[in-house]
């Protein structure tokens, strides 16, 4: 039997540098030391290479136009204050739903792409 694979997660973005610097910023991942083009950019879990997915930002014309079938969840202890450091960032809350303990708020991302930070207030 082969070995697993290392999962991956690719979004597409006008800009793969902003989407980057922006997305490195709150999940602790750097650029990949070995990336050259402007095509794309991979982040990596800082020390972890063999570890959880790294995620790849790749430049595509056109622009989003439909919700995405497969976003981001960002698990964290305290919701609001994530929330409020990544609108001053440039995303843009979507919607806030509650479930006991749990808030889950829908952003959307500076190239549009959906993600939910979930977590207690």
């Amino acid at each position: 039997m082969t070995s697993a694979p290392r999962i991956g997660i690719t979004v597409d973005c006008p800009d793969p540098e902003s989407a980057a610097a922006f997305w490195g910023r709150f999940v602790g991942y750097e650029r990949r030391r070995d990336q050259t083009g402007d095509v794309y950019v991979t982040l990596d879990k800082v020390g972890d290479a063999d570890g959880p997915p790294h995620l790849t930002f790749q430049r595509v014309p056109e622009p989003k136009t439909v919700k995405a079938r497969i976003h981001l969840d960002l698990f964290v202890e305290h919701a609001q204050p994530m929330v409020d450091e990544m609108v001053a960032a440039g995303a843009t809350v979507v919607e806030t739903t509650q479930a006991g303990e749990w808030t889950t708020r829908i952003l959307q991302d500076p190239a549009g792409n959906e993600f939910c930070v979930i977590g207690p207030d």
